[in-house]
């Protein structure tokens, strides 16, 4: 297995989204479609509506109210911005013990 072929598959494992969609990703206007996901990034129409459903949740883009468009978050352009803001407002203080995981009892589940 090559270099790129293994790095490859450590982000289809560790990402919420797929490199194709990524790279897609960072293709798209600010305003879009699904239809844009689907024809940018090769994938059929309703699996670019389960990844723009997954993005929305994610925080990555939001939903352009009465319209069946979605739009970029303006300091997330590239998936690597977004991802670094996660980093900095929640992994680095979940790391640094700031961010407390609350304590999961048999009760809640």
């Amino acid at each position: 297995m090559s270099r790129e072929e293994s790095l490859l598959e450590i982000l289809e494992k560790a990402l919420p989204l797929p490199p194709k969609i990524i790279v897609g990703y960072n293709k798209l206007e600010r305003d879009f479609t699904s239809g844009d996901v689907a024809r940018i990034c090769d994938i059929s129409r309703s699996s670019a509506k389960f990844y723009v459903n997954k993005m929305v949740a994610l925080r990555l883009i939001t939903k352009v109210p009465h319209r069946r468009m979605y739009q970029k978050f303006s300091n997330a352009n590239k998936f690597s911005d977004w991802l670094k803001d996660l980093m900095r407002l929640a992994l680095d203080p979940l790391e640094s013990g700031s961010l407390v995981v609350p304590d999961v009892t048999e009760d809640d589940v």
